[in-house]
């Protein structure tokens, strides 16, 4: 996090790319190792409302809103 709380940077070893509302069943995402282009990241720490939407599990999304 940066001293401010406002952003993370992110160093990934592997990338997984998530299925919005997939089927239990079925993997949920795909995994790959990061690339040449993927050492660094800056995440700006966004509003809650922001990420409610991205939640499918109805106990976690509740747990979103609420904080």
């Amino acid at each position: 996090m940066s001293k401010d709380d406002t952003s993370a940077m992110l160093r990934p070893t592997r990338i997984t790319v998530w299925r919005r509302n997939y089927n239990r069943d079925d993997e949920a995402g795909d995994t790959l190792p990061a690339g040449v282009n993927d050492r660094i990241f800056r995440v700006d720490r966004s509003g809650t409302e922001s990420c409610a939407r991205l939640v499918s599990d109805r106990t976690e999304l509740a747990t979103v809103q609420h904080e």
